[in-house]
């Protein structure tokens, strides 16, 4: 039996004052970023509630990779506060933040619903039930999962995403395309997860280099922002892989941005993970939807890992681990720990393909 319903109500290319004058709400919990209020951004969405009228407190203390403290700093001024919905405007940090005060407030027996605002084309948090926070005593990134976290409203408005700089357009969109082939070749996936995850893949590679090359192509931004949603409705569903897993090691012990990382790691997990015919298979699909070359099974599996490739070169992403920065010797003795924890990430029961610890030691090793 295959079920597939949508949670979260989606406004695509409006005007976020628009949609904000169709609900109902006297006092918001504005969680934003410094980079956001450096630029002016927050600022928009200030001057549509003052003209509203409505009572509103700002948070914008969240880091990079929100850590458990900066959760409990929200959660403080929140209970404080008593507002009736939260307000998330920014990258996935910021929408994974604010997920996790709704979170935690829930535990609590207190309904804090979330109105995703998302400034980048990447995360999909705006549609998802996972939230990731950083444990910073012990250098671990904890995805955590709750249907309640999903956000009800997704505000996908391309204002907000016209004044990217060129790393952030390339990391988001890698880590869209990694949510959409994971979520394509997953254990969970079934014909509705596959059906949006082919369609975001397809936007993906037809609309990335756009946005990247030039900001100011609205028209791009808008299909990004699209996939990007789309994405997110896929792997909500149909779950992630290893790819992920292995990522968030990466990402929590050497501070690398999360779609980075996802954008090193992909080429070899596909590689790697071509080796079940299966997921081969899907490999397969795919590159026959993007017209790659793929008259058997195994030149598509290996014509889209090359495509990657050379999408993450025009991007600028790194084709390993080394040349993100990490040294070697810190690197290689972190492997058995990282291989351990990856093990048990909440993404990699969702791998078509079986893995045991020394597969995922090995692919630690290979992507270094």
């Amino acid at each position: 039996m295959e079920i597939f319903q949508a949670d979260t109500e989606i406004f695509a290319g409006i005007d976020t004052e628009k949609v904000l004058d169709q609900i109902s709400c006297k006092k918001y919990f504005f969680m934003t970023d410094p980079m956001m209020e450096k630029i002016g951004m927050s600022k928009k969405i200030e001057d549509i509630l003052k003209r509203k009228g409505i009572v509103y407190e700002v948070f914008s203390e969240i880091e990079v990779n929100p850590s458990l403290d900066s959760i409990k700093k929200a959660l403080e001024k929140v209970v404080e506060f008593s507002p009736e919905k939260i307000i998330a405007l920014g990258g996935g940090s910021t929408l994974d933040s604010a997920k996790a005060v709704s979170y935690f407030m829930g535990r609590s027996g207190i309904e804090l619903p979330v109105i995703a605002i998302p400034t980048t084309c990447g995360t999909g948090s705006e549609v998802t039930s996972y939230a990731v926070i950083t444990d910073m005593k012990n250098m671990v990134k904890i995805p955590i999962k709750d249907n309640k976290m999903i956000p009800k409203i997704a505000i996908l408005d391309p204002e907000f995403t016209k004044t990217l700089p060129k790393s952030v357009v390339a990391d988001g969109g890698i880590d869209a395309l990694t949510h959409a082939i994971e979520a394509y070749t997953s254990k969970g996936a079934n014909l509705y997860t596959q059906i949006y995850a082919l369609y975001a893949i397809k936007t993906i590679f037809k609309n990335l280099l756009k946005m990247f090359e030039n900001i100011a192509d609205r028209d791009s931004r808008v299909e990004m922002g699209k996939a990007s949603c789309i994405a997110g409705f896929s792997f909500e569903k149909a779950g992630l892989g290893i790819n992920h897993s292995i990522a968030h090691n990466i990402g929590g012990k050497f501070h690398k941005a999360h779609g980075r990382a996802n954008g090193v790691v992909l080429p070899y997990v596909i590689r790697f993970n071509s080796t079940d015919l299966e997921t081969a298979r899907r490999y397969y699909e795919i590159a026959k939807e993007l017209e790659l070359p793929a008259n058997t099974i195994e030149e598509g599996a290996k014509s889209l890992a090359i495509a990657i490739e050379v999408l993450n070169e025009r991007l600028g992403i790194q084709s390993c681990v080394r040349d993100l920065g990490v040294e070697e010797s810190l690197y290689r003795s972190l492997i058995p720990e990282m291989a351990e924890v990856a093990m048990n990430d909440i993404c990699t029961s969702g791998n078509l393909k079986r893995v045991t610890l020394e597969d995922m030691k090995n692919i630690f090793e290979m992507i270094y």
